[in-house]
């Protein structure tokens, strides 16, 4: 008991030399801290740079595929009116056709 005692006031006898450790040790996790704080800062940059550069890419990959659902869909219509055109009287489909040649009109030759 007496040993813990002589322990316990060596102790506070050079508490401030153990204060001193305590704020050395203080200041260095400060500094590694305030290190990691720059690394993540770099790396929080280097991301939103790829989230900008994606996002971008993002927008670029789904206007492509507007445009090629717009060329499908133009194609499909263009496949309907030629079957609706096929399904004309042959008369019909040679008066249209002469309609559309240059030079050729619809008036009677005389």
């Amino acid at each position: 008991m007496i040993k813990d005692l002589q322990e316990r006031a060596q102790f506070l006898l050079n508490a401030d030399k153990h204060m001193a450790e305590v704020v050395d040790m203080l200041k260095e996790t400060r500094d590694v801290l305030s290190t990691l704080a720059g690394v993540v800062d770099r790396l929080n940059g280097m991301i939103e740079e790829v989230e900008g550069r994606v996002g971008g890419v993002g927008q670029i990959i789904d206007r492509m595929d507007r445009l090629e659902q717009a060329a499908l869909n133009i194609e499909r219509a263009t496949l309907g009116v030629e079957a609706a055109l096929s399904a004309l009287p042959k008369a019909v489909r040679s008066r249209i056709a002469k309609g559309r040649r240059p030079g050729v009109s619809d008036e009677p030759e005389g």
